[in-house]
């Protein structure tokens, strides 16, 4: 028996887009609840468009925002201001009258642009294709539902319910394993999976290729995360201006911070030191292929990362003792050390100082941290709301 065991109750969305100048489609929000509503009165072929809807439209949604975001990111000041107090005020304003105008060209005008936080986490979490997997199996589409069960783990992995399904999928005669993907993969996970595959075979220009394409990719997804943490913020209570300010920046720091935790995941599994293992790869490609200039200055870089390395020093000592070349860090990877390095020690100032006795007030204390468990509730999952 199929069933659901557990529904949350979200608000409704109220944005809704499509191509401008026709009808307006309904949003995923909208989507979410009428897929559930089929599973629940079991029209599973209708379950299935429903969802699969719904997650394009989200893909569509987030790819708006964050292309807004990018674009519309101020470098200078459009004004000639007096004030150097005034300039940062100036390009917040700058960057939102930019925003706003980008998401009207690419949203329609009919409804506003908000997008309830809950409802944006719940797609991210890739809660909905729980719903999936179900409404493919009672479709006989087995493949399918073993793709959805598996896309939904590498999220959850602590979800033992839906570990369970995948196994039974798989266990299934017209189930081929190999055919198993992840839905929602990052764009960077297949040119890394195939770097390494010509490594273990020897393909160094193949494997050299491979990760510079892959790393790439990373750090574009990576900013990408960023900018998706500019985002909406209950702060539990009524600061003035500048505690306002100070307490969402912090909190968007903190969501920033955790990009690396759900960007490193190769099939569900973390990938510590990912960055730095791009250039581990690659010192050792380029060395294979003969450009000891570029295994030298990426040797450098992954030290940068990973201080004090054995294994990498005595590599980075042989190009430059035999082969005669120094190494120098890549550019991406000092600006990527230097802006860990600045949100660290602001992080830990925040930490450390924001500290108050019992004798405050709870305003006081409320202060730059806001609602601790708010902001803690920002970096946790949740399970899945499905059983079998």
């Amino acid at each position: 028996m199929w069933r659901v065991a557990a529904l949350l109750s979200w608000p409704l969305l109220v944005l809704g887009y499509g191509q401008r100048g026709t009808q307006a489609v309904r949003n995923f929000q909208e989507l979410y609840e009428e897929g559930r509503e089929a599973y629940l009165e079991n029209r599973f072929h209708e379950c299935v468009k429903l969802f699969e809807a719904a997650l394009r439209d989200y893909r569509l949604y987030t790819r708006v925002l964050v292309d807004c975001k990018a674009k519309c990111k101020v470098r200078g000041s459009a004004l000639a201001l007096h004030s150097q107090d005034m300039v940062h005020y100036q390009r917040m304003i700058q960057e939102t009258l930019c925003n706003m105008k980008c998401k009207l060209a690419a949203l329609p005008s009919s409804r506003t642009e908000t997008v309830k936080e809950e409802i944006r986490t719940y797609f991210e979490e890739r809660k909905p294709y729980d719903f999936l997997q179900l409404c493919y199996y009672q479709t006989g589409r087995h493949q399918a539902a073993a793709t959805a069960a598996f896309t939904n783990l590498v999220a959850n992995m602590e979800a033992e319910v839906m570990r369970e399904n995948l196994n039974y999928y798989l266990a299934l005669p017209d189930v081929n394993k190999a055919e198993v993907v992840d839905l929602e993969a990052k764009a960077w996970v297949a040119p890394y999976l195939a770097g390494q595959k010509h490594y273990s075979t020897e393909q160094w220009r193949e494997m050299v290729e491979a990760m510079e394409d892959s790393l790439r990719l990373y750090l574009r997804e990576e900013e990408e995360c960023r900018l998706q943490c500019d985002k909406p913020f209950d702060q539990k209570w009524y600061p003035d201006f500048t505690s306002s300010v100070a307490n969402h920046f912090t909190f968007c720091l903190k969501c920033r911070r955790n990009c690396p935790e759900i960007l490193n995941s190769l099939n569900g599994e973390f990938t510590d030191d990912l960055v730095a293992s791009f250039y581990h790869y690659l010192q050792f490609g380029y060395y294979k292929v003969g450009e000891v200039a570029r295994a030298a200055e990426a040797a450098t870089t992954f030290i940068l990362l990973v201080p004090g390395h054995q294994d990498m020093q005595a590599n980075l000592d042989y190009y430059t003792k035999v082969e005669g070349v120094q190494g120098q860090p890549r550019e991406e990877a000092r600006d990527y050390v230097n802006r860990e390095e600045d949100e660290e020690k602001l992080l830990d100032f925040i930490t450390n100082s924001f500290v108050f006795n019992e004798t405050k007030s709870e305003e006081e204390s409320n202060q730059i941290e806001g609602n601790q468990d708010e902001l803690d509730s920002s970096m946790t999952k949740g399970g899945v709301i499905s059983k079998v």
